[in-house]
């Protein structure tokens, strides 16, 4: 599921798409939070040593930003800053709730011992 996220941030970044805009909530920007925060959750859940995961997980992030400036330097569109934000929320998302994931099954796990 996460090498599907990659390659559908990877497509995102490559691909000049028409203007999904909305009102402020765009689809565009909805598919950036959606798609951040499932690459931020999956390290969350998968890997136990907690340096490794959150690691792998903040490191999300700086892949948003490298990701969106290919987008403009590939298709020649202007930096969409929006875009950018919500590919960050979306990782703090993702991160927040693989750790009340997390604590959830420390705590079951405490429980049953």
């Amino acid at each position: 599921m996460w090498i599907a996220a990659f390659i559908l941030a990877l497509a995102g970044a490559f691909v000049p798409k028409p203007d999904f805009r909305y009102g402020f909530f765009m689809i565009d920007t909805l598919i950036h939070l959606a798609l951040f925060a499932i690459l931020a959750f999956i390290p969350m859940i998968f890997f136990r040593c907690r340096k490794t995961t959150f690691l792998l997980a903040i490191s999300m992030a700086p892949l948003g930003y490298l990701l969106e400036n290919l987008h403009v330097m590939v298709t020649g569109s202007n930096f969409d800053t929006i875009n950018a934000l919500a590919n960050n929320l979306g990782v703090l998302a993702g991160i927040a709730a693989g750790f009340v994931l997390r604590l959830k099954s420390h705590y079951q796990r405490k429980r049953q011992s």
